[in-house]
C-alpha cells in the first residue's frame, strides 16, 4: 500500500475495562502495523489487546495477547499486527491499572479526502 506511515489512533485508558481503540467508519483501504504499548509508571502492569473483524467485543476470545505482564516503564511492540483493513474491524485494549499504558497504533490509510475521518477509540489523548 502506497501513503505515509502515521498514527492511526493513540489513547491511555482512564480506566481499567477493555475499550476501543481503533476502528474504521468508511470504505477507504487502510493498513495496520504495528502497536506500541508504553508502561508509563514505576510498577508492572498487565496489558491486553483485542482484534475483532466483525465487531467490538474485546474479551478472550478475540483476544492477540491477554494479561500481558508489562514492566515498570516497559514498552513491546506487536508489528505487523492485521495489515490490510476491514470496515467492519475493531482493535479494542485494556491495562490492568487506570493510565498506566500508552497505545499507539501506526498504519497507512488512503482516503479521497482529508486522512482525519479515521475514528479514534475511547480515552484518546
Amino acid at each position: 500500500m502506497t501513503g505515509i506511515r502515521r498514527i492511526l489512533a493513540q489513547s491511555r485508558p482512564a480506566g481499567t475495562s477493555a475499550v476501543s481503540l481503533f476502528s474504521q467508519g468508511y470504505d477507504d483501504r487502510v493498513e495496520v502495523d504495528t502497536l506500541h504499548i508504553c508502561n508509563v509508571t514505576g510498577s508492572s502492569v498487565n496489558v491486553s489487546v483485542f482484534h475483532d473483524a466483525d465487531g467490538t467485543t474485546f474479551d478472550q476470545t478475540t483476544a492477540i495477547i491477554y494479561q500481558y505482564p508489562l514492566a515498570a516503564n516497559g514498552w513491546i511492540d506487536i508489528d505487523e499486527l492485521v495489515g490490510e483493513w476491514t470496515a467492519d474491524a475493531s482493535i479494542g485494549i485494556q491495562v490492568s491499572v487506570a493510565d498506566a499504558a500508552t497505545f499507539t497504533l501506526y498504519g497507512r490509510a488512503e482516503a479521497e479526502g482529508n486522512v482525519g475521518v479515521l475514528q479514534l477509540g475511547e480515552g484518546v489523548i
